[in-house]
């Protein structure tokens, strides 16, 4: 019983010192902040990309090489902003995304498991090129993006689809950003490839 008493003791008296010290450093906090002196921390930027690995291997898929007629640098306009969205394709990469095709036709993709779902982590995703158009989407994702290049308006873009019918033009992609916001409220769903 005494130990009890003797340990609930000390530790009442651990959590005054604390509290103590606490006090003492607020007090002096609120004194420092009365003063000209200004204290930066330095952190990291969140503008910074993620490292891009193109030589990560996965069993059952290939690095991809994206057409040339869609690599450059694109932009979208949204329609409830007045800013454009940048789109970057390279040879490799789909907006930082590494590209991969699909190798073997008996690999089953499962977006229900969590082993899979820890494996195909990351930024990557799996490109498909039938005809003319450029086919994007996750490794485990259901719907794909759906990129035809052509023309609007005498202007250079890309037609994007999505959802279960491509021949739906839900957007369109321009590389002249001042062309994109243009275009920004204009309805493509009306447009005809």
């Amino acid at each position: 019983m005494k130990k009890a008493i003797v340990l609930i003791s000390v530790m009442a008296a651990a959590l005054l010192t604390g509290c103590n010290k606490q006090t003492a450093k607020s007090n002096l906090s609120s004194q420092s902040s009365s003063s000209s002196k200004i204290v930066r921390h330095e952190t990291k930027s969140s503008s910074e990309a993620p490292r891009i690995n193109i030589h990560k291997k996965y069993k059952g898929f290939k690095l991809a090489t994206v057409p040339s007629q869609y690599r450059g640098t694109w932009y979208r306009g949204d329609p409830y902003s007045k800013k454009a969205r940048k789109l970057v394709i390279t040879e490799h990469t789909v907006n930082g995304n590494v590209t991969y095709q699909k190798v073997d036709p008996n690999l089953k993709l499962n977006r229900h498991s969590e082993k899979q779902n820890k494996k195909y982590s990351g930024n990557i995703v799996l490109i498909d090129t039938q005809g003319n158009s450029l086919k994007v989407r996750g490794f485990l994702d259901l719907v794909n993006l759906d990129y035809q290049p052509g023309q609007f308006k005498n202007h250079d873009c890309l037609f994007l689809s999505y959802g279960t019918d491509p021949s739906v033009i839900n957007g369109v992609i321009f590389m002249d950003k001042n062309v994109a916001l243009k275009y920004r409220k204009y309805d493509f769903t009306k447009v005809k490839k």
